[in-house]
């Protein structure tokens, strides 16, 4: 379970990364708003990647809820079974 987690959380990090330059470039050329043009700094850059990943976090989150109370329901009742079979 730790494993796949990393595994995800690596994957959102990365896809974070790429978005985060995708969302400063569609600032600057999509909106031709060429102010924009100094969040193509390291500072920028940091910044715009906090607010995705987080933002990506919170959405993997809200729909996961639903799986995680469900596994959560799953193992109470595979303890339960275990429980009478012993």
């Amino acid at each position: 379970m730790k494993k796949l987690f990393k595994r995800k959380l690596l994957a959102t990090f990365l896809f974070s990364a790429v978005a985060a330059v995708i969302l400063i470039a569609h600032g600057i050329f999509f909106d031709a708003d060429w102010s924009q043009i100094g969040r193509l700094t390291l500072k920028g850059f940091v910044f715009t990647f906090i607010l995705s990943f987080t933002a990506l976090v919170i959405l993997e989150r809200i729909f996961n809820l639903e799986d995680h109370e469900e596994i959560i329901s799953i193992k109470r009742r595979l303890g339960k079974l275990e429980k009478k079979r012993r």
